[in-house]
């Protein structure tokens, strides 16, 4: 039988190269950033294009106990009518 993690297990946290690791390293400095512009540094520093909905699905993982129970703040940008996002500690 394969030894599966359930979802309070630490093990079920993102591992080194998944999405929703490569999304929490980049937010892990607390700045708020629009979807685009994660999109934008993982294209750039990992070669992975994805799109702002699946970026956003990765923020919202993030918030789930499987997945760390991170913090994820909005807010709507001044000056604009999109959200932009932080993940805070």
């Amino acid at each position: 039988m394969i030894d599966q993690p359930s979802l309070f297990d630490e093990r079920a946290a993102p591992t080194v190269g998944t999405l929703n690791a490569i999304v929490l390293e980049i937010m892990a400095d607390g700045k708020y950033r629009m979807p685009w512009e994660i999109c934008d540094i993982i294209l750039l520093a990992y070669q992975i294009k994805i799109s702002d909905s699946s970026l956003t699905a990765r923020l919202r993982d993030l918030r789930a106990v499987k997945y760390g129970n991170h913090t994820v703040e909005k807010r709507i940008r001044e000056g604009s009518r999109a959200y932009e996002y932080r993940i805070v500690e």
